[in-house]
């Protein structure tokens, strides 16, 4: 009868082939929309960035850079702390050698003289 399986009648046949036509022109013409839109999307916004009508995209450099300085002042100062306090602790440590080597010598004067009033 045709070259439809479903199709039971002449005009069943051809509403079948009139549909699959539209449907294959339907799915070109969105193709052909979507190569249109993805080809002139960029052309479109740089004359639209010329024109004034869109602002140029903010140049993403500057926060690098201030990220950078940032942990570099951050970097600099907690080192700065950290051999402040080192150094601290090293002057404290040395006072206190020296401190305990004064009195050792002045605990030995004393024994010293204990021992020279005892003997006289």
């Amino acid at each position: 009868m045709g070259f439809s399986r479903h199709a039971t009648t002449p005009t069943k046949e051809a509403v079948d082939h009139f549909t699959q036509g539209v449907t294959s022109l339907k799915n070109a013409s969105f193709a052909a929309a979507k190569g249109t839109k993805e080809a002139a999307v960029p052309k479109v916004n740089v004359v639209l960035t010329k024109v004034g009508l869109r602002k140029p995209p903010a140049p993403k450099w500057p926060w690098v850079v201030g990220a950078i300085g940032a942990g570099l002042a951050l970097g600099g100062a907690a080192a700065y702390f950290w051999y402040r306090q080192r150094t601290e602790s090293i002057g404290e440590a040395l006072l206190a050698d020296e401190l305990l080597d004064d009195s050792e010598l002045n605990d030995r004067a004393i024994t010293e003289e204990l021992v020279d009033s005892v003997s006289r």
